[in-house]
């Protein structure tokens, strides 16, 4: 980033700047970064949806239930039409996970959860990373595909026997590309305030 002398400003003279904007080829970096933040994204929810399909569509003992089966009917009345065979709106807490066996229903659960939660951290880190990233390209790519990493390692730990206490290595390391990426921003911001005239 460098600043140049505007040439339409508001008068002749006026001495308004604007600070052009290059980016490099190592930005490449950044955006290949951005993409498997988003692919292991997409990733995540297509576990959670192979979960719904399994737990309420394909499963004949959750359908065959006395309470599912007034259920579809209270559905039908309400709307005139079957409810959703893939269990939504329910995200995991409500009338129809209810009816899960526990295992299911924690299963589920804990992958919602690993979803949401990268769904939660990914607007703020992917911000600063394209922001950022003009500035210092191979830093924040290189936080960014730690943060893929972390989130799948996240969800996989998640999604293990050990729920909730599996998720630890890859919140920790999400964790370190975060505030890395957060506290780069800022470095970045200081210096490009600082050198205002």
């Amino acid at each position: 980033l460098s600043r140049q002398p505007d040439l339409v400003g508001p008068s002749p003279g006026a001495g308004v700047e604007v600070m052009a904007l290059q980016i490099t080829d190592d930005y490449g970096l950044v955006l290949a970064a951005a993409g498997a933040i988003g692919m292991t994204q997409l990733f995540l929810g297509g576990g959670v949806m192979g979960l719904r399909k399994k737990f309420f569509k394909d499963n004949r003992a959750f359908q065959s239930k006395p309470e599912v089966e007034a259920m579809a009917e209270k559905h039908k009345k309400a709307f005139g039409g079957d409810m959703n065979d893939m269990g939504y709106p329910d995200m995991g807490c409500g009338l129809y996970a209810q009816q899960l066996d526990y295992e299911q229903w924690v299963e589920l659960n804990n992958a919602q959860r690993a979803h949401y939660n990268m769904v939660e951290s990914s607007g703020p880190v992917l911000a600063c990373m394209l922001a950022t990233g003009l500035r210092f390209p191979k830093v924040c790519g290189s936080f960014g595909f730690m943060f893929a990493l972390a989130r799948f390692l996240y969800a996989q730990g998640y999604k293990s026997k050990k729920g909730a206490d599996g998720r630890i290595v890859g919140a920790v390391l999400g964790a370190v590309a975060s505030l890395g990426l957060m506290g780069t921003s800022l470095v970045t911001g200081g210096l490009i305030f600082a050198q205002r005239k």
